[in-house]
């Protein structure tokens, strides 16, 4: 029997037109962006690049990428940052999510109806269907 991975999701193999993309970074300009030196000072002008090239695709401002290290960092970031967001222009927030989600974004939507007011709606879920009944 032929076993088949179903969990893209959390990791998955890195397409050829990646690895290669990526060897030069992996094997030669390795330095850690935030260093002064010279291969620190590669990495981190790779890495602006990185970012410009990202930000022309989506027709945004470089300003407005952000490279994390996964996707609980992402989550977290993209709860907390909107919660943030409606904080700073004085408006009420509800959060929506289903009962089922991951915990990088459960704990955070619960973290902040506890420091931030936000209201908290989560949808039930079944075998086969959500409800937006509580909507």
């Amino acid at each position: 029997m032929k076993a088949v991975y179903l969990d893209h999701a959390a990791t998955t193999p890195i397409r050829n037109e990646v690895r290669e993309a990526m060897e030069p970074y992996l094997s030669e300009s390795f330095g850690n962006p935030s260093s002064l030196h010279r291969w620190g000072r590669e990495a981190s002008a790779a890495l602006e690049n990185a970012r410009a090239t990202v930000a022309e695709a989506l027709s945004v401002s470089p300003k407005e990428i952000y490279f994390t290290r996964g996707g609980t960092e992402s989550d977290n970031l993209a709860v907390l940052g909107c919660c943030k967001f409606m904080e700073t222009h004085k408006k009420q927030l509800t959060l929506v999510v289903s009962a089922i989600e991951h915990s990088a974004i459960l704990d955070p939507a619960k973290l902040v109806t506890e420091w931030q007011g936000v209201e908290l709606v989560t949808l039930p879920v079944s075998k086969t269907e959500y409800s937006t009944r509580n909507l």
